[in-house]
């Protein structure tokens, strides 16, 4: 029912109102300007990940981008994660299996998901638990910037 996919700057609309819900303070005009720089080069280095359905209604949504890690090579790292609040929608689980994906195909050891929960309003957090089950059930662990997890090669 669900796809992941990296969307294109010209598509910055179609996740705007999900990216709005979730995080208000974020205008139309930086929101676009943001997009049109994305994913920019020979090599894409950052964009913006969807989930949508059948019918194109995008469910999540998070901006990505892949930086440098001293540690451990590369990295994934994960910021505005948004998620339309539907009851028991395996959305969350889509996003963080083609994040995986995206993680492998890029050679990152590591994903980071930002911790952007200080920019939503506390009564909304607890809406949010389908994330925290994904977030769990993909072992992700709390780090000291968000959430990190190691990139578990394909088998």
């Amino acid at each position: 029912m669900f796809k992941g996919r990296i969307i294109e700057a010209s598509e910055a609309m179609t996740v705007f109102g999900l990216v709005r819900l979730c995080y208000p303070d974020i205008g139309i005009e930086a929101w676009r300007q943001h997009l049109a720089g994305l994913g920019s080069g020979k090599r894409r280095r950052s964009g913006c990940v969807v989930v949508d359905d059948r019918r194109g209604y995008v469910h999540a949504a998070c901006l990505y981008r892949i930086a440098p890690d001293p540690r451990s090579g590369r990295r994934l790292e994960l910021s505005y994660l948004s998620k339309a609040e539907l009851p028991a929608s395996t959305a969350p689980t889509t996003l963080f299996d083609f994040v995986d994906d995206l993680a492998r195909g890029e050679g990152c050891s590591t994903i980071l998901i930002e911790d952007t929960s200080g920019r939503v309003a506390p009564e909304r957090l607890a809406t949010w638990l389908e994330i925290d089950r994904a977030l769990t059930a993909h072992n992700f662990r709390p780090g000291s910037i968000g959430f990190v997890k190691t990139v578990e090669t394909a088998s």
